[in-house]
């Protein structure tokens, strides 16, 4: 499958979900961390998908989040 389609059905898959675990990315897709990354800033970078980091103080792992915003955006990422 090619680098673009993977790109349209991620951002499909999150525009269609509007909130998205970047768990349930990676399982959905079958796909590494370090695979998505970089397929995710490339649709960040296009303006719909913002990122939100879930820190969860010291002791828990942070959480990722995708969402979809319907008017294009600046690239942004959430620290909550």
């Amino acid at each position: 499958m090619g680098e673009s389609m993977i790109l349209k059905r991620l951002s499909n898959y999150i525009e269609t979900h509007q909130y998205v675990a970047e768990s349930r990315l990676l399982s959905t897709f079958h796909i590494s961390r370090e695979g998505v990354a970089p397929m995710l800033a490339v649709l960040m970078q296009r303006g719909h998908i913002k990122k939100i980091v879930n820190t969860r103080g010291d002791r828990l792992s942070a959480q990722i989040f995708y969402s979809w915003q319907k008017d294009k955006m600046i690239p942004l990422v959430s620290v909550v």
